[in-house]
């Protein structure tokens, strides 16, 4: 039971269910993961279930569904490049979440190209904001997943693609706000439009009257 349903507290909060709970946590970068196997050529897909998960050595934790081409490839060949998506190619993230490399080659459907990978046996996307090229040094099962530790052996991103160490607003990267269906039962995916500006403050500036 949330404050405000039942029991006092703000008035103004009403309960949610759990699937809208990732609404709250947007908006959110998603990655589309590009995978290869010899015998198979390269696969791309889109990704939500990402973190940053230590910094010696520096990995970051993808989650992969069973069900997927890119378990198969990943399993075959233990590498994949993270490629961060800019906002014009929001299409490119639905069509890669959507659709099997099984049933059809999304790379050249959707006419992306391909670099060699720097120290991986993947290619990256020309493309992308930017790739990080990682080599799985660790896994685990839970549920219908795996999850892969992937050592950052590589990365790259665009010359505008960073201010400091700022992902930059004006390079356009794709914030991603999430999925709804319409009364059609039409599915709608939703990004937000930067509008170049960027809020910042220090971590001593003082925050106001409280503790």
């Amino acid at each position: 039971m949330l404050p405000g349903e039942n029991g006092g507290g703000r008035s103004d909060f009403v309960q949610i269910d759990e699937m809208d709970t990732k609404s709250l946590l947007k908006p959110h970068v998603p990655l589309l993961v590009v995978s290869n196997a010899e015998g198979s050529g390269p696969n791309v897909m889109t990704a939500a279930w990402w973190m940053l998960a230590g910094y010696e050595p520096f990995r970051y934790l993808l989650s992969i569904d069973h069900h997927t081409y890119t378990y198969e490839l990943v399993e075959a060949n233990p590498e994949f490049v993270l490629a961060v998506p800019t906002a014009a190619m929001l299409d490119v993230v639905a069509f890669c979440g959507t659709e099997s490399g099984r049933d059809v080659d999304k790379i050249e459907r959707l006419g992306l190209e391909l670099a060699d990978g720097r120290a991986v046996d993947v290619p990256r996307l020309v493309d992308a904001l930017g790739t990080i090229e990682c080599r799985v040094d660790e896994s685990f099962e839970f549920g219908n997943n795996t999850y892969y530790f992937g050592e950052v052996v590589a990365a790259d991103a665009r010359r505008d693609a960073l201010d400091g160490r700022i992902l930059d607003p004006a390079a356009g990267p794709l914030a991603y706000m999430g999925s709804d269906r319409d009364a059609d039962g039409r599915k709608w995916r939703y990004a937000l439009e930067y509008d170049g500006a960027l809020r910042r403050r220090a971590d001593d500036e003082p925050t106001g009257d409280g503790e």
